[in-house]
């Protein structure tokens, strides 16, 4: 359902997530992902997020609510950037409405997104 690992080296914090989840799902995951940042702040005060959704089946309202509340959460917003990568359209517009301001950008392409975050700029 997810996998999180942290790379030293490049300090981005990567959470693949895949399938169907439920309301019930995103709340383990919030768990799960918020001890893991909060664990990494005390050795790397600043790092990035690459939220891979790209195998996700397309949420439901509830879910992609429940999503959201982790995406603007103040842990989440003070760790750096977040790229969030998607594979369909519908799936992009999705979470452009969720995304918070400068620092969260949803992208297509892996590559891009790491680009993205290996910048010092918020643009």
């Amino acid at each position: 359902m997810y996998q999180i690992e942290f790379n030293q080296q490049d300090r981005i914090l990567t959470a693949r997530v895949k399938g169907s989840w439920k309301v019930a799902d995103v709340e383990r995951y919030r768990e799960e992902i918020t001890a893991t940042l909060r664990r990494l702040r005390l050795s790397y005060p600043t790092l990035s997020i690459l939220a891979d959704s790209r195998e996700m089946d397309l949420p439901t309202k509830d879910v992609a609510a429940a999503f959201a509340e982790i995406t603007s959460s103040d842990l989440i917003g003070s760790s750096g950037k977040v790229a969030i990568l998607v594979a369909k359209m519908l799936n992009k517009l999705q979470a452009d409405r969720m995304a918070d301001g400068p620092l969260q950008k949803v992208f297509f392409d892996e590559s891009e997104a790491r680009a993205w975050l290996s910048t010092t700029s918020a643009s």
